[in-house]
Order: structure tokens, then C-alpha cells, then sequence
């Protein structure tokens, strides 16, 4: 870091620097605001901090490619993101009404980003550079990493990385997700091969291997797994899959035990989750229908 100078957001500056290029330009939808309650202001210093050098592109003309060409084809890649919120959201009010005040930037100003801006801002990189690396993040891409029901359009949406074409999709907190992205590709390893960034999403073939880890939580009682869902296939490792729970015989056990003879059948079924939260959730529910 130099001193408590603003990132360049002109290539003059970034020669005053003595850069012949920056290795990442930052995209963004907002005005360049370098405090901690902007995203792309941690995020930039964070790659700062670990040596890389980042230039700011802040609203960018996007009615051609030329603005987008401000600093060159940067070493390592583009990180694009709308801004602090959905462009969407900062456009139009519930009633779809349009908005008259932007306050994310410079006066007020509107129309200083288009709607939908991480597919606009992806789609003119690519028509400026071709296939170079493009990683999408902040609020806009997170909320629309997988299909979704869109609220302007009434209809639900197939994922953001299909439309912008982006190569890797940073989802929640980035700083470590990003360093990480950041530091392979200074490796020399191709966007396309990296796939075990934990907190990323990237399209991918259904043969294709996950790199992640199972997550595994131990439940507290026996589960009885039906033959049908001890396919492998019928339960993939990441997302939920039904699980009968079988206490019919304890229960009955546990009754008789306490004077109450009531024989009809009993069986208790929960979902299991990767997420041991929701399994939580899930098993307490489980356990309250069989005290009852």
C-alpha cells in the first residue's frame, strides 16, 4: 500500500505508479468510495495487501467496449461487481416504479449503470478481450448464483454465470475466496482449472468431479437408510436427500415402559441436509413428534 493514496482509476495513474499494466481491474456499478462499508474497497485492499496490483474501473461507459479497454488486457483477469446492491433494486422501487435518486453515485445521478450490470459489464469485457479470466462477486451475484425467481421479470431465471458468461462466481465474504483465485492464476494455472475454491461457483458438466469434501455430522439416533437411496446416484453428496428415521419399536418400548399401551405404528421422517444447521433444525423437530 502507498501511504493513504486512493487505487488508480486512470492509466495515467497507474504509470505515475510505474505500472505497465495493473494484474486485476475492478468493475464496479457504484462510485469509487475506498472505505470499509464498500465491498470493492476491502476486496481491492485485501489484493493490495498480498502484492497484486489493482486498478479501479468505476461505472464505466457501457454502451461500447472502449471504456472497458481504459488500462489494457490486465495481467491476471477482471473482477466485476453492481455495486453495494442489486442494480436492480437501486433502479426501480417494489411498485416497478423507476427511481430518481441513486445513492451510490456521484450527486445522485442515475443512469450512471445499466440494469442487470454484471450481465452488461461481463458481455462488453468479453467483446473487448476475448476469453480473458472474469470473476463476478458481490450482492447481485450471490443472490443470483443459482436459478431464480426474478421478481422485474416475474419469472424464474437461470443463473447469472450463464448470462454474463463469467469463469468463477464469488459468493458471500470473498477476501479469502479471492486471494486464493488470485494466487493461482499468478501461478499460471487457467481460470477453467480451478475448481476447489471453497465459496465459488463455476458451470460445469455433469460427468465432472467435485472437489469438495462430504460433509459429515454425526446424528444422535439410529438412521435407517431404505435400499432405493443407498445409490450412490440417488444420494449425491452435496444438497439433501430423504431419509426414512424408523423409532417404531422404541417408542412402542417406551410407552409400555410408562403405562401408555398405544400400539399404532409411529415413524418419524426427516431431511438431511449438507447443512449441519438445518439438520439440527430437522432433528429437534424429529425428536419433539416422538415425545409427544
Amino acid at each position: 500500500m502507498i501511504g493513504n493514496e486512493f487505487l488508480p482509476i486512470t492509466a495515467k495513474e497507474c504509470e505515475e505508479r510505474g505500472w505497465d499494466r495493473p494484474d486485476f481491474v475492478y468493475v464496479t456499478g457504484d462510485a469509487y468510495v475506498d472505505h470499509p462499508s464498500f465491498g470493492v474497497a476491502i476486496i481491492s485492499r485485501v489484493l493490495e495487501a498480498e502484492g497484486f496490483r489493482v486498478a479501479i474501473l468505476s461505472q464505466p461507459d457501457y454502451k461500447s467496449a472502449e471504456d472497458f479497454k481504459r488500462f489494457g488486457r490486465p495481467r491476471l483477469g477482471f473482477l466485476v461487481t453492481s455495486g453495494n446492491i442489486d442494480s436492480m433494486v437501486a433502479h426501480y422501487t417494489v411498485s416497478l416504479k423507476k427511481r430518481n435518486y441513486d445513492y451510490y453515485s456521484a450527486g445522485g445521478k442515475m443512469g450512471a449503470r445499466p440494469d442487470r450490470a454484471l450481465i452488461v459489464y461481463c458481455n462488453r469485457i468479453r467483446e473487448a478481450y476475448g476469453d480473458v479470466p472474469i470473476i463476478i462477486g458481490g450482492l447481485e451475484a450471490s443472490l443470483r448464483r443459482f436459478a431464480h425467481y426474478d421478481y422485474w421479470d416475474n419469472k424464474v431465471r437461470r443463473s447469472i454465470l450463464v448470462d454474463s458468461r463469467a469463469d468463477i462466481l464469488s459468493y458471500g465474504m470473498g477476501e479469502k475466496s479471492i486471494t486464493r483465485i488470485a494466487k493461482l492464476l499468478d501461478k499460471g494455472v487457467p481460470i477453467k482449472k480451478i475448481r476447489d475454491v471453497r465459496g465459488t461457483v463455476y458451470l460445469t458438466s455433469r460427468e465432472d468431479t467435485i472437489h469438495y469434501p462430504t460433509t459429515a455430522f454425526r446424528l444422535p439416533f439410529k438412521v435407517h437408510v431404505p435400499m432405493r437411496a443407498r445409490d450412490t446416484s440417488a444420494c449425491p453428496s452435496l444438497g439433501a436427500s430423504t431419509v426414512a428415521v424408523h423409532r417404531r419399536e422404541k417408542v412402542r418400548e417406551r410407552r409400555k415402559e410408562r403405562g401408555n399401551c398405544i400400539e399404532a405404528p409411529f415413524a418419524v421422517t426427516c431431511r438431511v441436509s449438507a447443512d449441519p444447521i438445518f439438520a439440527s433444525r430437522q432433528t429437534r423437530r424429529s425428536q419433539s413428534c416422538a415425545s409427544s
